[in-house]
């Protein structure tokens, strides 16, 4: 069985549709509801901001808080992980701007 490198297995989660537009999104305005992202994102369907912020839940980039509210509320922001993430996109936006 081939192993994949950790780049590869990032790579291929970040490459997916809208993965990169949510976590701009949760790190330029913080904590944001569903609906929030969905009015911001404009021409993402909820299903697929669904998928996205399972995945990056699941990665452990995003956290959710569920609030024990009527209506229902639930938060979504970047863990530790994600805003360490994002600080390498900084690294490699430097690099694209100089080399490319």
């Amino acid at each position: 069985m081939e192993k994949t490198c950790a780049i590869t297995k990032i790579v291929n989660h970040l490459a997916k549709k809208w993965t990169l537009h949510v976590l701009r999104e949760l790190h330029e305005k913080g904590i944001r509801r569903f609906t929030e992202l969905l009015s911001d994102m404009k021409t993402i369907s909820p299903r697929t901001l669904s998928l996205r912020l399972k995945e990056l839940e699941k990665l452990n980039l995003i956290s959710k808080t569920k609030y024990n509210e009527l209506p229902p509320r639930v938060d979504y922001t970047l863990t530790s992980k994600g805003v360490e993430l994002i600080k390498c996109f900084h690294y490699l936006d430097r690099w694209a701007k100089k080399n490319m």
